[in-house]
């Protein structure tokens, strides 16, 4: 009897021991599945876990699950800059054509010529002949019309003194200015033009004119100190207009500086040379094919 209940003890001992034994066991493999489901090495993260999680270790120790790096998304393309259009101008466009000393009109005349009022008071432009008015190419009077009323806008005196010019005029001024100055070939002692002989002068196109504050009988370098000669300098070009025969250029030119002597080119061809301190020689240097 008693031997039967001692196996019966005994029994029962081994029975809690393994069922204690299997627990750990099955404890054991749990926690390694974990590791190796979530740790580090696999880099494999359980649905619902966030990056940067703590994990422990068999010892107690967290793993700190890595942060998934960005993907790099690529630099946009750079666009290139397009490339400016060449500039260029038609040197064969009557805006453009070039009378000097080596370049003559022959006796050229103006199609149509117009009429402006001397001191723009009257802002009519006239196309019947009017000898109290300033004559000029009927092309160029709207602009120079618009330039000299904006100048009285801006409170400054302004006088269309001299416009176009005809062959015959352009002679006796010619011979005139050569008696007044003790010389025959229309140039200074430096060997600029203080006249152009028939032919070779801009107002024989009726592109030009010369522009003063006031009516002057004698041009000279006072013009320069005026506050009108200032305004129509800086503003010329948005009128299409450019100062013709400026201080620095003579040796160009041709022609001694001339502070009241006003050429239209067009806007554009205007803003370039005035932006470039171009002339008109330097532009069919420049652009003439």
């Amino acid at each position: 009897m008693k031997n039967r209940a001692g196996r019966i003890v005994v029994a029962i001992i081994a029975l809690i021991l393994f069922g204690i034994y299997t627990y750990k066991q099955e404890q054991i493999h749990t926690h390694s599945a974990d590791i190796a489901s979530w740790g580090e090495a696999t880099g494999l993260h359980p649905e619902g876990f966030d990056e940067g999680i703590s994990v422990l270790q068999d010892d107690g120790e967290p793993v700190i699950l890595p942060a998934a790096e960005e993907s790099a998304e690529p630099a946009p393309e750079a666009t290139p800059e397009p490339t400016p259009e060449p500039v260029s101008f038609d040197m064969s466009s009557w805006e453009m054509v070039l009378v000097n000393g080596d370049h003559s009109i022959g006796q050229y005349e103006p199609e149509q010529l117009a009429y402006l009022n001397q001191t723009a008071d009257e802002t009519d432009i006239q196309t019947a002949y009017n000898p109290n008015r300033c004559p000029v190419d009927a092309r160029i009077a709207e602009p120079l019309l618009a330039m000299a009323t904006a100048c009285k806008e801006a409170g400054l005196p302004v006088f269309l003194s001299s416009g176009y010019r005809s062959y015959s005029e352009q002679a006796q001024n010619f011979q005139r200015i050569c008696e007044n100055n003790g010389i025959t070939d229309g140039k200074d002692s430096s060997g600029h033009y203080i006249t152009m002989p028939a032919g070779c002068s801009e107002h024989q196109t009726g592109l030009c004119c010369d522009i003063t504050d006031i009516y002057r009988a004698v041009k000279n370098d006072e013009i320069f100190q005026t506050e009108t000669f200032q305004w129509l300098k800086e503003h010329c070009a948005e009128y299409g207009f450019v100062l013709r025969f400026p201080t620095g250029k003579e040796d160009i030119t041709g022609v001694m500086n001339e502070g009241w002597h006003f050429r239209y080119v067009g806007e554009e061809a205007a803003r370039y040379m005035t932006e470039n301190d171009l002339t008109l020689e330097e532009m069919w240097e420049q652009f003439a094919v």
